[in-house]
């Protein structure tokens, strides 16, 4: 992390590019100010709990990364420091609780559908809810579509020019699973053939993302095995998934597994 936070030049090119800077309008809601606020943490200037409402409110666009003139690489910085953050983060239990739940809910369709439909139940008593507890029921839909298993296999329409795997997603099979079908129709009528592994799992961007990466690790190493070799590329239609698969080699370096993290991650 240090090498990252000593290339930036404070120039402000990153502002303009940043979500939550053009919404907020705060210093600290910005690369150049979350850049500033990791080197104080990192040096002991400042406490985690005073810098993590401002990295917080990070989306992880990574949009700076290709405004900045010094090439700093602000997504190999904010997954790292996330993850040493959490670990001397001070959480309440009822915010340990909600955070234990997320995990071990939305990476599983199965749990993720049953709690959904859980949480269905409790939204007319909504009102009585609180925080963030409140706006998860009122971000659930009214009604959950079907179930539409995928095969494993989807073959292409006419000849085959290519062979990917698809990484099938967690919450959009529950939500929106329609998607997957519409991306198999149209990979198949341009001659590809889709394989779509039966022992993958989550790719571990939402416990990646929120510091968790050990929890991460485990779904990671559960999709090194699953997808096979024998494929031109691993495809997904979810930018955030794509985003995390993107980031095992990072989540792995310095470890004996990172070769094989990094392998994935480039197919």
């Amino acid at each position: 992390m240090a090498a990252a936070i000593e290339q930036c030049i404070h120039c402000g090119f990153c502002l303009p590019t940043c979500p939550t800077h053009v919404v907020l309008g705060e210093e600290m809601d910005s690369p150049r100010g979350r850049i500033f606020l990791m080197k104080e943490v990192l040096e002991g200037s400042l406490e985690v709990e005073e810098a993590a409402p401002f990295i917080d409110c990070c989306v992880g666009c990574d949009a700076c990364v290709t405004a900045c003139p010094s090439g700093v690489r602000y997504d190999e910085l904010i997954t790292p420091y996330r993850a040493h953050a959490e670990e001397r983060r001070e959480r309440t239990a009822r915010d340990r609780l909600l955070r234990w739940v997320l995990a071990e809910t939305l990476p599983h369709p199965r749990r993720f559908r049953a709690a959904a439909r859980l949480g269905g139940l409790a939204r007319p008593l909504r009102r009585l809810a609180r925080g963030r507890a409140a706006a998860m029921l009122n971000l659930l839909p009214d009604t959950l579509p079907k179930p539409r298993p995928l095969p494993e296999l989807h073959p292409a329409e006419g000849e085959r020019r290519a062979r990917v795997a698809l990484l099938a997603g967690c919450a959009q099979q529950v939500l929106a699973p329609e998607i997957n079908w519409a991306t198999l129709r149209v990979l198949a009528s341009n001659g590809v053939e889709v394989a779509i592994p039966p022992g993958q799992g989550c790719c571990g961007a939402l416990l990646m993302h929120s510091g968790q990466s050990e929890r991460a690790k485990a779904h990671a190493r559960r999709n090194f095995g699953a997808f096979p070799s024998d494929v031109d590329a691993v495809v997904t239609n979810a930018a955030g998934c794509g985003a995390g698969m993107r980031e095992y080699g990072l989540l792995f370096k310095g470890s004996d597994e990172e070769q094989q993290a990094r392998a994935l991650a480039e197919r």
